[in-house]
């Protein structure tokens, strides 16, 4: 049965520099403890603990009845709803008697709201998605830490899933803050400590961007905080990582390796190969294409990263990519993985977290290759991509086919990513063009 007594929190870090000590309603239950502060500092000479009399303050007999009608109303509320109550957390039952006998309006945290929308994301199964904006949070709570003069800890999650819902972890509870509480002071400050400690330029807008599109979202579900824009003033612009593609002939120079089969690295080059002549396409949708997506010589999918926008392909496969597949064909279930590179029995939550170890591992193997093929620029899972791209503007090929075969959702999406590639090309040509003699 949950209790309740009145007392006095005496942690050093709530003490005041002349003694005195908030005066608060103490909740017990779950074998836990939360206080709930009076808003009243008094000396332990100035609270009775025998009869709840407050001496010694301005309004002091005001004071006393008020903390001990709080508490006989708490108390009657809690018999009374005893059978109900059993079944709570001590979040919820702290929140309930703050609103009800405090008169504290419903909490509006960020990682309370942020719970609410990463589930909905989750629910979605938009697991990237969600594990990008918890990122964003837990940079936040860092932050926070890092006021407090704290250690900058590994953070592994900051929620769990209790039935169907998230619930954030009580431990990140005190660095928590309410939303109408960020600013733009804050905000700025926040910016300043991300870009201090992100080797990429991305990293810090990202984040922002993420918990914009928290706070956008709790605005649009709560009146009071519909006008709270704090993160609105704050540029929050995107800087284009340069494509850094190979080239044909690297690619025929990589084909031409001699490695041990059915090594780690042999395998590397398969998949590197099978990635390029599928359009560059993502490791992550290379990872998880089951057995029943390839039919009639055609690897038919959506692209993960904007799967719920009906991105659909159906690539009719190459010889190369034919004889790649063909290898790894064996007595696989139709739903089981066509590669063995993220296991059958991985969970649709943890497959991006699996895949992003994976990548790891592709990418160490990938720079092995390029120092075997003596190609000095690094290859990683982008540089596929950037070299299908690559090659076929060079072939003079249509943008807008170009575009359509990256999935992007417009050309001017390639546009923004290659268009200086693009430019570069034609102002060479015309240079030249213009200074032959």
């Amino acid at each position: 049965m949950a209790t309740i007594k009145i007392t006095l929190d005496k942690r050093a870090d709530h003490t005041t520099k002349d003694k005195k000590f908030p005066l608060v309603l103490r909740i017990g239950h779950a074998r836990k403890t939360r206080d709930i502060p009076f808003n009243l500092h008094l000396k332990e000479s100035q609270y009775d603990f025998e009869t709840g009399k407050i001496t010694g303050i301005l309004n002091a007999t005001r004071h006393t009845k008020r903390t001990r009608k709080i508490y006989s109303d708490v108390d009657y509320w809690i018999d009374e709803n005893e059978g109900e109550i059993k079944t709570w957390e001590m979040t919820r039952l702290k929140q309930e008697i703050e609103q009800h006998f405090f008169k504290k309006s419903p909490s509006r945290t960020l990682l309370n709201y942020g719970a609410i929308y990463l589930y909905r994301l989750r629910m979605e199964r938009r697991f990237s998605t969600a594990d990008s904006y918890e990122s964003a949070l837990k940079a936040l709570i860092k932050y926070r830490r890092h006021l407090k003069g704290l250690d900058n800890e590994i953070i592994k999650t900051l929620y769990e899933i209790k039935k169907d819902k998230m619930v954030p972890l009580e431990e990140f509870e005190e660095f928590d803050m309410e939303i109408k509480a960020i600013d733009y002071s804050f905000v700025q400050n926040f910016k300043a400590y991300l870009v201090s400690r992100s080797n990429s330029k991305n990293t810090p807008n990202i984040y922002l961007r993420s918990i914009q599109a928290i706070m956008n979202d709790a605005s649009k579900s709560f009146q009071d905080l519909s006008d709270h824009k704090p993160l609105s003033k704050i540029k929050k612009q995107s800087f284009e990582n340069a494509p850094a593609p190979i080239t044909i002939d690297d690619i025929n120079t990589i084909r031409k390796l001699t490695l041990e089969p059915n090594t780690p690295i042999w395998h590397t080059r398969n998949y590197l190969l099978f990635m390029f002549n599928n359009m560059g396409m993502n490791h992550f949708d290379m990872a998880v294409i089951k057995r029943f997506q390839f039919e009639d010589d055609r690897i038919k999918y959506f692209r993960k990263k904007t799967h719920y926008e009906g991105d659909y392909f159906s690539v009719l496969q190459s010889d190369e990519a034919l004889e790649i597949i063909k290898y790894y064909l064996s007595d696989q279930e139709d739903n089981d993985y066509l590669f063995p590179i993220i296991p059958n029995s991985t969970t649709p939550e943890r497959l991006h977290r699996v895949n992003k170890d994976k990548v790891k591992i592709f990418n160490k193997y990938a720079s092995r290759i390029a120092e075997l093929a003596g190609i000095s620029k690094k290859i990683t899972t982008y540089t596929i991509r950037d070299t299908w791209t690559n090659i076929g503007l060079d072939m003079g090929i249509d943008i807008r086919k170009i575009s359509s075969g990256l999935g992007h959702s417009s050309v001017q999406v390639t546009e923004k990513h290659y268009g200086k590639n693009v430019s570069t090309k034609i102002l060479d040509e015309i240079n030249a063009k213009i200074t032959e003699r």
